[in-house]
């Protein structure tokens, strides 16, 4: 068990009596206070955001239901705490989830004809930061699929393709990305028929149809190495 050590002492303490005394002393519930103190050391880093539920309720000698519950609640009385742009949230989220090993976490929650179908399992254990993906997700026009496990989304690899459209993330530059996709699949029907044209003439929408088609097998097949791969295609700040 780590101890939690925070790492601006004085930066908690004056935004907590700051807070605490704003409309009076004893003016916040016992509730509010504890929600307060959890958002203050999360936003501090003394825990880590990215960190599961367990390894926060070993921290704190508490349940992961009740991190949960403090991750959840906490963000949604003190969320102006923690100021963040939407841009740089979803770059946050996407690089700590989109991850070999959380991924391989998530695929034991959705079924065989899921992933055959394209659906991705991504697995976001913070209230906050699956609400911000959620987001994400409708706001390209898909929805967030859920079958054994709340904190497991399944998202098909189109949904995340046009989510780092959406965002910039993904170049739409027919040349640069069927060159790597020749790199990563280069005997692959969809990169072959590809390359078959002229690539001073290709279109973006061919592109992306072959990079989608990619990923929707890799998925299938469960074949991390060449997911890991396109993906960091959409999102090239993803670690690894």
């Amino acid at each position: 068990m780590h101890s939690i050590e925070l790492k601006d002492p004085a930066s908690f303490g004056n935004e907590f009596l700051r807070l605490t005394l704003m409309q009076g002393f004893q003016s916040l519930t016992k509730r509010d206070l504890e929600l307060l103190i959890f958002v203050l050391i999360e936003r501090d880093g003394a825990i880590n955001r990215s960190d599961s539920n367990a390894a926060v309720a070993l921290q704190l000698r508490v349940t992961p239901a009740k991190v949960k519950g403090l991750r959840r609640d906490g963000y949604a009385r003190w969320r102006a705490l923690v100021p963040e742009e939407g841009e740089a949230a979803l770059q946050r989220i996407v690089a700590a989830v989109l991850t070999e090993t959380n991924l391989r976490s998530g695929a034991k929650h959705v079924s065989e004809r899921s992933r055959k179908e394209g659906f991705l399992a991504v697995r976001i254990e913070h209230p906050d930061d699956q609400l911000q993906f959620e987001q994400a997700i409708l706001e390209v026009g898909a929805l967030p699929v859920y079958e054994r496990n709340r904190e497991v989304v399944a998202v098909r690899f189109d949904t995340l393709l046009k989510i780092a459209e959406k965002w910039g993330y993904l170049q739409a530059d027919p040349k640069l990305i069927a060159s790597e996709l020749n790199k990563l699949a280069p005997t692959a029907e969809e990169v072959t028929d590809l390359l078959k044209k002229d690539i001073t003439k290709l279109r973006w929408q061919e592109v992306r149809n072959a990079l989608n088609g990619l990923g929707a097998k890799a998925i299938a097949s469960t074949a991390e190495g060449g997911l890991k791969g396109l993906l960091k295609i959409a999102f090239p700040f993803i670690p690894g």
